[in-house]
């Protein structure tokens, strides 16, 4: 990587939705091809997505601030 690399607001904003977009994406892809032994979207599940729901807020709100990094 490059020395002068940083991580920006805006960036770790991006990295987040990502991240918990994907969390969701994938916990109903489980639930969808069957892996799971249950059948439907439990207590734990619901849980979990509630969690990775809050962090594509947390990242839709670090979008708006500046590419700055300080």
């Amino acid at each position: 990587m490059n020395e002068s690399f940083v991580i920006t607001k805006r960036l770790l904003g991006l990295g987040f939705i990502l991240l918990g977009g994907a969390a969701i994406v994938g916990m109903l892809a489980l639930n969808l091809l069957g892996l799971t032994a249950h059948s439907g979207i439990g207590p734990a599940q619901q849980r979990a997505m509630l969690a990775a729901a809050v962090v594509v807020v947390v990242g839709v709100t670090l979008l708006p601030l500046s590419n700055r990094e300080t």
